[in-house]
C-alpha cells in the first residue's frame, strides 16, 4: 500500500513540475487548482504537517502564520497564512505548486522546497494550513460567539 501511495504522490509531483511556473500565477492555475492532496486530511497528517511548518516555514511566516517570523523580508513581507487572502489560489494544489515551486520574484522572496521537502512533507503542510487557515479561524470564530 505504501508504493502505491509513493506512486500517487508522485505521479501529482510530476503533474505540478510539469506546468512549472504557471502554477504560480496570481489569481491561481486552473491545473494546479485540478490536483487533488493524496494524503488524506487526519489528526496525524496536520501535525507532521505543523512539525515540518515549525522546521522550515515559521522563521518567515511566524509562529501563528502571519508573515510576522523572525527572518521575514520587510517588502514584500511573507503572506499570512490565516487571512482569507490567497493570491496565487487556495485550493490545495495550488498551497502545495507555490510551496514546492517558490512564489513569483516579484511579489516574494519565497523559494521553492522542491530538493528540501518531500513531497508528502509539502502535502502535510497543506494540511496544517487548512486547520489554521481562513475556514478554520472562521469556525472558530463562529463557536466562540
Amino acid at each position: 500500500m505504501p508504493r502505491v501511495s509513493n506512486a500517487l504522490i508522485a505521479g501529482f509531483v510530476v503533474l505540478l513540475a510539469a506546468q512549472g511556473a504557471s502554477a504560480q500565477q496570481r489569481g491561481g492555475d486552473p491545473k494546479a487548482r485540478a490536483v487533488k492532496n493524496p494524503v488524506p486530511a487526519t489528526a496525524a497528517s496536520v501535525t507532521a504537517g505543523r512539525g515540518v511548518y515549525g522546521k522550515n516555514c515559521r522563521q518567515c511566516h511566524g509562529l501563528q502564520a502571519k508573515g510576522d517570523g523572525v527572518l521575514a523580508p520587510k517588502d514584500p513581507s511573507p503572506a499570512d497564512l490565516t487571512d482569507d487572502k490567497w493570491d496565487h489560489g487556495g485550493s490545495d494544489g495550488e498551497l502545495f505548486a507555490v510551496i514546492w515551486n517558490g512564489a513569483p520574484a516579484q511579489a516574494s522572496e519565497m523559494k521553492g522546497m522542491k530538493g528540501t521537502l518531500t513531497e508528502k512533507n509539502v502535502w502535510e503542510i497543506v494540511h496544517y494550513l487548512r486547520s489554521i487557515g481562513p475556514a478554520a479561524v472562521a469556525a472558530s470564530k463562529a463557536t466562540a460567539k
